[in-house]
């Protein structure tokens, strides 16, 4: 179609790679064993009545095993498959992506910087530091899907290079090896308090259709003028009342009054109790969410690192309410678990060149998925740390997830179903650092 995009999906087809190479390395241990019955006690006992049948029978087993068209030969055909198209994901994806607009435009202005210095000093300074962050930025987001790699070789801490290789979650700092829990300040972790917002929004009466459109209410949210929550009441065509939290990401990089900064980020990634966690029980309380009721804790960034802090405390999910289901986006949540025997499924939907979803230098792995525990990686490099992360390009990817035809992705729709129907009210909460006295 003329002016359409083509979207090639790298993640999808590393999956694929990865599928086709365990068959491979199955078939080839499947072929081992088939060779061995070559040579089975059975078939020697039976050679002495049957001289000719038990060579027939040990030609036609080793032909099966290692044969033109045998079991290795298929193993191997299979790995070759594997590597050649590993060869097509890297080609594609690390070589067409790589950021040529950035580098020419430094590059420019390396070749007029002696004249731009004679000429006007000032702004040749303000042009060279424009296109040298511009670069920085967009190798960030290039060389994101190596992260995990890069910190498990070559960071300073022994202790952390453990976690990394062990798929533990962060305790230590990467440099020093200092305890991370020490770096997070007392007041990110003993206050927390929400009021009502006057906020009301469009979207208030209707429960959500469709994962792309939870992370529009997300984004939502992120554009009010403070940080904000929803409390969404769904009553199902069943009789049951269920409840969809709507959790929003970081708003700032420098420290506010309200958890949603650079402090309460950090926070959330190596403690579970937070002032931002603190706010959703009290919004919960607020929102009369009567215990034990079915939860559905929806967020992006932070507010799917929340998400999950809340779905490993059994105090909370177990105790106060019921987390059927998270769903994250751009969140680093790899490494983190739920509570012991909840049932709670995860759904967490990563951009490979989103940096934020590598910071707990733990990647999920490419196959051995299950709709308990499903990531949904896409790759989408927009050369920019913002424009990465930004909640409204996951709502876009997962608007696509709907018509999936992968069956743990239908099974996770399937689960999220009861909380897309009926009839929907809700409450908006602002979130506070501070205690309400």
């Amino acid at each position: 179609m003329s002016g359409a995009a083509e979207i090639v999906d790298y993640e999808e087809l590393a999956r694929m790679s990865s599928v086709w190479g365990e068959a491979a390395a199955s078939m080839a241990r499947t072929g081992f064993h088939v060779a061995a019955l070559a040579g089975s006690s059975e078939l020697l006992a039976g050679a002495m009545f049957d001289p000719m049948g038990a060579a027939r029978a040990e030609a036609g087993i080793l032909c099966a095993a290692v044969g033109p068209r045998g079991l290795a030969a298929l193993s191997a055909g299979l790995e070759v498959d594997s590597v050649l198209l590993k060869a097509v994901i890297a080609k594609e994806q690390y070589v067409d992506d790589l950021p040529l607009h950035q580098v020419a435009a430094l590059e420019r202005w390396l070749v007029a910087l002696p004249l731009e210095l004679t000429l006007d000093p000032s702004r040749a300074l303000r042009d060279g530091t424009r296109d040298t962050a511009a670069l920085a930025n967009a190798i960030t987001g290039y060389a994101a899907p190596h992260t995990q790699a890069l910190l498990e070789l070559f960071a300073p801490s022994r202790r952390f290079r453990l976690d990394v290789a062990q798929h533990r979650p962060m305790s230590v700092d990467p440099v020093f090896g200092l305890p991370l829990a020490l770096m997070v300040p007392g007041n990110e972790r003993t206050g927390g308090s929400v009021s009502i917002s006057r906020y009301a929004p469009l979207w208030g009466r209707q429960p959500p259709p469709s994962i792309g459109s939870m992370f529009d209410r997300v984004g939502d949210l992120e554009d009010q003028p403070a940080a904000s929550i929803a409390v969404q009441r769904v009553a199902g065509t069943d009789g049951i009342a269920r409840y969809v939290v709507v959790l929003s990401g970081m708003r700032s990089m420098t420290n506010t009054s309200d958890p949603e900064d650079l402090l309460g980020s950090g926070a959330a990634v190596v403690a579970t109790t937070t002032n931002y966690t603190t706010c959703v029980r009290e919004a919960i309380d607020a929102a009369l969410v009567p215990r034990g009721a079915e939860v559905l804790l929806v967020g992006h960034s932070e507010g799917g690192i929340v998400a999950m802090d809340l779905a490993g405390d059994p105090a909370f999910n177990g105790g106060r309410v019921r987390v059927m289901q998270v769903v994250a986006a751009g969140s680093p949540i790899s490494s983190k678990p739920v509570a012991g025997g909840s049932g709670t499924r995860v759904l967490s939907i990563e951009n490979v060149n989103d940096i934020v979803t590598h910071l707990d230098a733990a990647d999920p792995p490419a196959s051995h998925q299950s709709v308990e525990r499903l990531t949904y990686r896409f790759a989408d490099d927009e050369h920019n740390i913002v424009a990465s992360h930004d909640v409204s390009l996951y709502a876009r990817q997962a608007a696509g997830l709907a018509g999936s035809p992968n069956p743990l992705m239908i099974d996770v729709q399937a689960g999220l179903r009861p909380f897309m129907g009926g009839s929907a009210t809700t409450t908006v909460f602002t979130l506070h650092d501070r205690v309400t006295p």
